[in-house]
């Protein structure tokens, strides 16, 4: 099957709208979400109205998303990431915040396992490192593994159990072919708000059958995602890093 992966989008619905855009485009037929659907941006509802009826979907809680459900404690969130989870928690209805709260923190599938920040530490870790991978292994089995949470498009590899791990950035269109008795940790970039210095929304396409992830970076309307931002006076600090992706 062709996925539609994308993670972290973070309230920001026009770059959502892109990406899923897309993936119609590429005819995907599931997809796949790392989490933290709400978060930063200010229309977390309209982005759970565009999530929840997507076809063959497989979604996991962020930690933005358990914050706004009351599932994690706002000390380990900034002020300005605070602001946006209680300014979106007056604009959800019940059934929005339903669908949250329901998310589980994992899933494993046949094809893919799925986690937020990491199989270990399923909403806190930034799995950033070669020795974070390796940490990671006995935590779950089925490769790819599907992450989020640090908004940085990479992926990590391991080839065999005396072999080294290997990692590196994903590019636009760049293709990662993945060796069947390999193991890999993949994360798509943020759709919302990415972090690693371009600001255009980051997603992927996963081929289960010909085992192949893609990446790619879209345009989205930048200007309209700030101004709605100034709008429900969130931080100027959230609405001013869109344009510079960090």
């Amino acid at each position: 099957m062709l996925y539609g992966v994308f993670s972290d989008v973070h309230g920001n619905y026009e770059a959502l709208k892109a990406v899923l855009a897309f993936f119609r485009k590429s005819g995907v037929g599931g997809h796949i979400c790392c989490g933290d659907i709400a978060g930063y941006g200010a229309q977390a509802s309209e982005c759970v109205d565009a999530i929840t009826p997507l076809p063959d979907l497989h979604c996991v809680m962020g930690n933005h998303d358990a914050a706004l459900v009351g599932r994690m404690d706002l000390k380990w969130f900034n002020p300005t990431a605070t602001a946006a989870i209680l300014y979106n928690r007056h604009f959800l209805r019940g059934d929005q915040l339903q669908f949250i709260a329901d998310l589980p923190e994992m899933v494993e599938r046949g094809d893919f396992t799925l986690v937020h920040g990491s199989p270990k530490s399923h909403l806190k870790e930034y799995l950033l490192s070669e020795l974070q991978f390796m940490e990671n292994l006995s935590y779950w089995k089925v490769s790819p593994c599907f992450i989020g949470h640090s908004h940085m498009p990479v992926y990590f590899s391991l080839e065999g159990e005396n072999a080294l791990p290997a990692t590196d950035f994903l590019r636009p269109m760049h293709t990662v072919r993945l060796e069947p008795e390999a193991r890999y940790i993949i994360n798509p970039g943020s759709v919302g708000q990415p972090r690693d210095s371009n600001p255009l929304a980051s997603c992927g396409l996963y081929d289960s059958e010909a085992r192949t992830f893609e990446l790619f970076r879209l345009e989205y309307d930048v200007e309209k995602t700030k101004r709605v931002m100034r709008e429900a006076g969130l931080p100027p600090m959230l609405v001013e890093r869109l344009s510079l992706g960090f």
